[in-house]
């Protein structure tokens, strides 16, 4: 019971702290003397939930074979290494990098104003393999059963949303 409960406080704390991505840093901080810059995914909030929802292929993932500390990582979250196929990713990249995106950005005013710049940051910097890892990373700390509440809620808002019942207008 009491290794459960430490697993549990382990996994919270990762949760809280994030996993850190490095990529080139935009000209402008380059021109600082920054060459890098770091990318960090947290919980997500339940209105980022949605915009990964977006991804096309969500409901398709792959395995994804990850490195011996980032499956250590994974396991003591209780999570699974899956991601987007890359072929999905290749021919959806706009989609893709946006909902990504809004991810990273994870609040209302900021996806507003820097998802459509930070989407086009990421699709001239990242590979397509950096993209589906970072896709991982996404559904790893969506945790899984929010996930899949929001996914159900958001069917059920579809199926019960009214139908047009106004008379239709035939062309005169």
């Amino acid at each position: 019971m009491m290794d459960r409960l430490v697993e549990q406080a382990a996994a919270q704390a990762l949760l809280d702290r994030g996993a850190a991505f490095h990529i080139q840093a935009p000209f402008l901080f380059r021109i600082v003397g920054k060459k890098k810059i770091r990318l960090v995914v947290r919980r997500l909030r339940l209105g980022s939930l949605l915009h990964l929802m977006e991804l096309p292929g969500i409901k398709d993932l792959v395995p994804l074979n990850v490195g011996d500390d980032a499956r250590v990582v994974i396991d003591e979250m209780g999570a699974k290494a899956e991601s987007i196929d890359l072929k999905i990713i290749s021919e959806n990249i706009i989609p893709v990098t946006r909902a990504v995106a809004a991810c990273l950005l994870n609040q209302n005013w900021k996806i507003v104003l820097f998802k459509k710049v930070v989407g086009r940051y990421l699709r001239n910097t990242l590979t397509s393999d950096q993209i589906q890892e970072l896709v991982m990373w996404l559904l790893i700390y969506a945790r899984g059963e929010s996930f899949m509440n929001t996914i159900r809620l958001a069917a059920m808002m579809k199926m019960t949303s009214p139908m047009n019942l106004s008379p239709q207008e035939k062309g005169s």
